[in-house]
């Protein structure tokens, strides 16, 4: 049976799966296991056995060597860990795996799926205890069910080991036991599959038409570990999120902010502008933000989701912009060390929530200026802690802050503005990208004589058609600069196109869905020589509206006509 063979394979000396030895025999302590906690709890501080570590809950997870580089720093932080009791059903008080829960299984976890989920539970993670359950797992993989697939996946997860080669040894039991996963089983497969960044499309596939074919099981939780899943990945399968506009009326009144929250996110990875659904999200989020229930992370990016989506409501933001004032007044309170409390026992904004917020307040939502120079102020002080990425950000947002909000910038403290002017002059590290048809539209521009440069006129990692003798810049409007199914711009475009407006620059905006009706060299041409004209034409308007006459003698200007459309506006 099951032991039989477990217990034979654990007698074979066989090298981890890294390919180096290790010290000491501990092939034949357990069978199906290589060393446990209370066996090491009880070996001597000499032993040359295997070495592991346990951590305290609240340090932060120390990665496997091996390992891919899981993003730590997600703002949206991963759905699993804050809830305590999403494994419930698969152990006991005792760390044993519980019997019930796999509907369709003929039998209960193995010793080997049941183990490994125990060590994931009590934080071990010592490299050579995970390099010897991959290799359990690859001799032992043809005899696993159901069961024993989802745990080791929720093993891995939880501890972020990532092997490929088990991981692929393990992706053929999906798809033979798909049918016998529960619903919850199944969106915590997903979540799994984006906590390892293991892209296997055709598994998350497989899972993400099993959890539609159960529909009627869904609660709150399933919709926000399956949606978080899918737009990790960027899955656009129009299907699943019907489904999720169809259950939200009944479901969101029981949703928590954190699955508010990576709802909301989601929908905002896949541009997915549900004004039906966000108006359902944001009431229930306008709820929680009223008894200050939102984390100091899922409030940042619960607005700047919001923002995102291009949905601003005076009542939300009212309520938000009062959370964040609650948590802004507390850091400031502590003075320029509150960094360095734990942030498990005070709730106070990180560095990313800050950069998120401030971003989403000054250039996309609006908020008073007593809580921007708040947010200023602790990115001030915390300014050695920001990335290449937040700097990106924080340079677009402090070109919105000197063209709206001059008075402000100028009666900042003087170490906030020397932060925020090191922000600003320190070089950021980003890669950037050219499209295809952005180059298509170079080269065509080219090919017209036409000087160009294709540069970061605004945003270190986007980049621009500039036009230097003209100080215009061609605006290549790609497919992702669009709503989901729409020819809306998302915010994050319009505020680009903003952007190179306040720097004085002429934007010509070419969208993707009219280039590609362009079929020979000649209409393109044509195309580009009609869009500069009605872009010179535009700005030979705007400066004569400049030189025109203020006050009365503008009004004498205009008709009787027009000012009977005016009023009926």
């Amino acid at each position: 049976g099951l032991g039989l063979r477990i217990r034979a394979a654990s007698r074979v000396r066989q090298p981890p799966v890294g390919g180096q030895p290790l010290q000491g025999s501990v092939q034949s302590r357990l069978p199906g296991c290589a060393l446990w906690p209370e066996q090491r709890a009880l070996s001597s501080a000499s032993s040359a056995s295997v070495a592991w570590t346990e951590g305290p809950p609240e340090t932060p997870l120390r990665r496997l060597p091996g390992a891919s580089a899981v993003d730590d720093a997600d703002p949206s932080r991963d759905i699993l860990e804050d809830y305590p009791h999403a494994y419930e059903g698969f152990e006991t008080e005792d760390g044993e795996a519980s019997g019930g829960g796999s509907s369709g299984s003929s039998h209960d976890a193995g010793l080997l799926a049941k183990r490994m989920w125990s060590c994931a539970r009590k934080g071990v993670r010592g490299e050579e205890v995970w390099a010897r359950f991959t290799q359990r797992v690859l001799m032992t993989g043809a005899l696993m069910g159901s069961r024993d697939v989802a745990m080791i996946f929720f093993a891995f997860a939880r501890i972020k080991y990532r092997d490929v080669k088990v991981l692929d040894m393990l992706s053929p039991f999906i798809l033979r036991h798909v049918n016998d996963f529960t619903s919850l089983e199944v969106v915590m497969l997903m979540n799994a599959h984006k906590k390892l960044e293991y892209q296997r499309i055709d598994n998350l596939k497989l899972l993400l038409n099993a959890i539609c074919d159960h529909q009627d099981e869904w609660t709150g939780r399933h919709i926000a570990l399956a949606a978080n899943a899918v737009a990790h990945f960027y899955i656009y399968e129009p299907s699943f999120w019907r489904m999720v506009a169809v259950s939200l009326p009944k479901l969101v009144w029981s949703m928590n902010p954190l699955e508010l929250c990576n709802l909301v996110a989601a929908m905002a990875r896949m541009d997915r502008r549900d004004m039906r659904s966000l108006a359902l999200i944001a009431r229930m989020c306008r709820r929680c933000a009223e008894r200050n229930l939102f984390s100091q992370e899922t409030l940042a990016v619960s607005i700047n989701s919001f923002a995102k989506l291009d949905f601003n409501h005076q009542s939300l933001s009212k309520h938000f912009e009062a959370s964040v004032i609650v948590k802004l007044n507390r850091a400031l309170s502590m003075g320029p060390d509150y960094r360095k409390s734990s942030l498990r026992d005070v709730d106070v904004f990180d560095v990313q929530a800050l950069v998120l917020t401030l971003q989403a307040l000054v250039c996309l939502v609006g908020a008073s200026e007593e809580v921007i120079e708040k947010l200023l102020m602790l990115i001030s002080w915390s300014k050695n802690e920001v990335s290449n990425f937040q700097r990106r950000t924080l340079k677009t947002t402090c070109i919105i802050l000197r063209k709206q909000h001059g008075q402000l910038c100028r009666r900042l403290p003087q170490d906030v503005r020397n932060a925020l002017h090191e922000l600003e002059r320190t070089p950021t590290e980003v890669p950037t990208f050219e499209s295809r048809w952005m180059k298509e539209l170079r080269l065509t521009l080219q090919k017209m004589d036409i000087n160009v440069e294709l540069k970061a006129v605004v945003d270190d990692q986007v980049l621009d058609i500039l036009l230097p003798t003209s100080n215009a810049v061609v605006c290549a409007v790609g497919p992702f600069a669009y709503y989901t199914s729409s020819t809306n711009r998302t915010a994050y475009s319009k505020l680009h196109q903003r952007l190179l407006e306040a720097e004085g620059y002429t934007c010509m905006v070419v969208p993707y869905y009219e280039w590609a009706e362009l079929k020979t060299e000649e209409d393109k041409m044509v195309y580009l020589w009609s869009l500069g004209r009605r872009a010179a034409a535009r700005d030979r308007a705007d400066r004569a509206n400049e030189a025109a006459p203020s006050g009365e003698a503008a009004e004498a200007l205009t008709s009787d006509l027009s000012d009977i459309g005016g009023r009926r506006l």
